[in-house]
């Protein structure tokens, strides 16, 4: 029997729980499509595993299933962390390795790893079979196929049993692969010439399915929906199906489509919301980027479906080639005096591989990251300093936080057990380590193997050896290199020396955090890992690049609003209550209202942070995930 293993890694995340979106249904098609071969068994890792598991807890999971095949789906967010996890692999066991998915480009010279054995490009299903069913593929290390037939005429992976909503009870949905536009930054047609249109039949018994299995949102993938032939009888045939609303469909479309007509036929259908993309209204990027836009029938669209209930997200990207910092502040103005921010999203540009953009860089004059993701850091005209005023200059006129900081999650105690655990597919992993005291150092090598991601590190006011600190920390990263990890100090005397921390601890630099999320402080640098300082002194005492002061409030009462406010210059307060659990959570249900007009809350006990997680960011979280959390 052939024993094949696919996996896809998540976006990195520094809070523990956070919902990711990684969701494998590449995998979960490619599986689909070799269902017919003899002595052949393709699983998945699933969806939690995936996810939350550190490195090394992966990595000990594939070793032990010891697959003959090992698949990866890479996108620009897990390719380093893909090679990493394929690289100690092949040092454990025998076993071939594929690497396919939107990362997998002739012209990303990134991806060139000698433990690859096999890159696929584009789709992935006709290919996938030849690999299972013949050594003659493998001499020639990559290759591509269509596959549109597979997809044309076996359905959908969920209908036919290959996967399941997942922790977000969301279905992903194609109803055409390819797309008629040909934007310079995108990479959606990089290995599609022509499109493949998935019948309705399809389409239908796939939202039929999600009826009868109480899928809450199905997100339908096209990169542009409107451009399905037939959409409006299709549409009709949804909306008899989806009549009471049971399901919100979500999907991307080109606003200027859409007329009074089409927004009642989406209305009726379900959806309730569309991500559109305006990009720019500067001419000159708009020509570069081979997108012509007709302003009055794009605002006309927005309209119509704000008219009729459904929120479009209006998307802006700043650096575009043929923009200068001025005509941007030009389309944040034309976004802003037609009121289209209410749900807005504004990205820097991505030179991703296999654009048209990355293919013309040198005419184009953009100079970018050569790390994922890729950012541009000037063009002829933007400039890195224009880069980062564009950014400002939308978040004071949306009066929007488009960089967004972790969230606070620092609960430390437990009724049961030292550290906090989660169970990952009926496996238990420390999401949080805690060291009231010096704990011998032969137990943080185990440990480190038994991580989730992210994880977190408390040291309480008993571990001042700083020599230890670093011991414990190095070990931990050194096996989670691509994990990124918060540093919560309790009641320390001294600040901690973040600097020296960071130059011994073996994380990935740079990690993909570092580039992603480096709008969040001026300067570059670290973004994976955050300090945390637990006091209760009032005044500022501890600031820093990701690092932040909470007020340890640890009195017989529990805070009134006034009393909040009065350390909104901290960066959140965590109450350690003596008061029993239903008096603290009579005080939660109470105050939770305010909780985007206060500094950020924490709660000591595990328990009870969950549930004022539940009341204040569930739908960010994947509940189910936090409740495991402390038990043993």
């Amino acid at each position: 029997m052939k024993k094949v293993l696919l996996i896809q890694l998540p976006i990195p995340q520094l809070n523990f729980g956070v919902k990711t979106g990684n969701i494998p249904l590449g995998a979960a098609y490619l599986k689909q499509a070799v269902a017919g071969i003899p002595d052949c068994c393709v699983d998945i890792v699933p969806e939690s595993m995936a996810s939350y598991a550190a490195d090394q807890a992966l990595i000990r999971y594939i070793v032990e299933r010891r697959p003959d095949i090992l698949g990866f789906t890479v996108f620009c967010w897990n390719l380093d962390r893909s090679l990493y996890i394929a690289e100690c692999i092949k040092q454990e066991i025998q076993t071939r390795i594929i690497f396919g998915g939107p990362e997998i480009t002739p012209d990303n010279t990134r991806i060139q790893s000698s433990v690859v054995d096999f890159y696929v490009y584009g789709e992935g299903e006709t290919m996938f079979t030849s690999l299972l069913t013949s050594d003659a593929p493998w001499h020639q290390g990559c290759g591509s196929d269509g596959s549109g037939t597979c997809f044309l005429s076996q359905g959908s992976p969920y209908v036919n049993g290959y996967l399941a909503p997942g922790l977000e009870n969301v279905m992903l949905l194609e109803t055409q692969r390819g797309c008629p536009y040909r934007c310079g930054f995108c990479y959606y047609n990089k290995s599609k010439n022509k499109r493949s249109i998935a019948p309705d039949r399809i389409v239908l018994d796939s939202i039929f399915w999600a009826m009868d299995h109480q899928v809450a949102e199905i997100y339908l993938l096209d990169p542009s929906l409107n451009s399905r032939p037939g959409l409006p009888v299709l549409l009709e045939k949804i909306a008899g199906l989806n009549e009471k609303g049971q399901i919100a469909l979500i999907s991307e479309i080109r606003a200027e489509s859409v007329d009074r007509v089409t927004a009642e036929l989406y209305k009726n259908a379900g959806f309730k919301g569309f991500e559109v993309g305006l990009q720019s209204t500067n001419p000159a990027a708009l020509k570069l980027m081979n997108r012509p836009t007709d302003l009055a029938a794009f605002l006309n669209g927005v309209k119509q479906l704000q008219a009729v209930g459904i929120a479009p997200t209006v998307d802006l990207i700043f650096g575009l080639p043929g923009d200068t910092l001025s005509g941007f502040k030009q389309t944040l103005e034309f976004v802003y005096d037609h009121h289209l921010y209410d749900h807005i999203q504004v990205f820097p540009l991505l030179v991703l591989p296999g654009t048209q953009f990355r293919k013309k860089q040198r005419e184009l004059g953009l100079t970018y990251e050569t790390n994922p993701p890729y950012t541009l850091i000037s063009t002829k005209d933007f400039t890195p300093h224009d880069m980062r005023r564009a950014l400002d200059s939308a978040e004071a006129l949306f009066d929007v936080t488009l960089c967004v900081f972790p969230d606070l999650d620092v609960a430390f105690k437990n009724d049961t057990c030292q550290d906090g655990y989660v169970t990952l597919e009926g496996r238990q992993f420390v999401s949080k380590l805690i060291f009231y005291h010096q704990r011998p150092i032969e137990e943080i090598e185990p440990l480190s193997g038994l991580l989730t991601s992210p994880y977190q590190v408390f040291f309480g006011p008993g571990v001042t050896d700083q020599i230890y600190m670093k011991t414990v920390l190095r070990m931990l990263s050194e096996n989670n290199p691509f994990v990124p990890a918060e540093i919560v100090f309790i009641t320390p005397e001294h600040l901690p020396d973040i600097e020296q921390i960071l130059s011994i601890m073996a994380i990935q630099r740079p990690h993909f955090l570092d580039h992603d999320r480096h709008y969040l402080y001026p300067k570059p640098g670290n973004r994976a890992v955050q300090f945390t300082v637990i006091s209760r002194r009032t005044d500022l005492w501890f600031q820093a690049d990701m690092g932040r002061q909470i007020f340890l409030w640890d009195r017989d009462n529990l805070p009134e609003e006034a009393e909040l406010r009065a350390l909104s210059h901290l960066d959140g307060i965590m109450i350690d209550s003596q008061l029993p659990a239903d008096t603290v959570k009579k005080w939660q249900k109470r105050c939770f209202r305010l909780n985007d007009d206060i500094l950020p809350v924490n709660f000591a006990d595990m328990a009870l942070q969950n549930h004022w997680m539940e009341l204040t960011h569930h739908e960010r979280y994947n509940v189910p995930v936090l409740k495991c959390r402390g038990i043993v």
